[in-house]
C-alpha cells in the first residue's frame, strides 16, 4: 500500500516537472520574441514617412520624404505667385508629416 502512494507521489512530481519545464520553455520562447520585436528597427516605411514640397523651375515639386532622386508629384502650380516667405521655404525644402498635409497644402497653393 505505502509502495502505492509513493509511486502516485513520483508520477505526480514528475508531471509538475513537466509542466514547469514547458512553462519555462513558452516563457523564454515569448521572450525571445518580444526582445526580437523590441530590438528590430522599424519598417522603411516608417521612417520615410512623409513629403517634401520643394520648387523646381518655378513650379511646386513633392518629393518623398528620405532624400529620393526622383520626384513623387511635379505640379502646375506657379510658385512665383506665392508670398515670397513661402517661396523662400519653399527653396529650402517644406517637410509634410502625412498624406493630409499634402492634400492641405496642394488645396491652398492651388487655390
Amino acid at each position: 500500500m505505502m509502495q502505492g502512494f509513493y509511486l502516485l507521489t513520483m508520477r505526480r512530481m514528475r508531471r509538475q516537472k513537466r509542466i514547469a519545464c514547458a512553462a519555462l520553455v513558452f516563457a523564454l520562447a515569448s521572450a525571445a520574441f518580444a526582445g526580437k520585436t523590441f530590438f528590430t528597427a522599424a519598417p522603411a516605411m516608417a521612417a520615410t514617412a512623409g513629403y517634401v514640397a520643394t520648387t523646381e523651375d518655378n513650379r511646386l515639386v513633392i518629393y518623398p520624404a528620405g532624400g529620393a532622386d526622383e520626384p513623387l508629384l511635379r505640379t502646375a502650380i506657379d510658385t512665383r505667385t506665392l508670398p515670397q516667405s513661402e517661396q523662400d521655404a519653399l527653396r529650402l525644402g517644406v517637410p509634410l508629416s502625412d498624406a493630409e498635409a499634402l492634400a492641405k497644402l496642394l488645396e491652398d497653393y492651388g487655390s
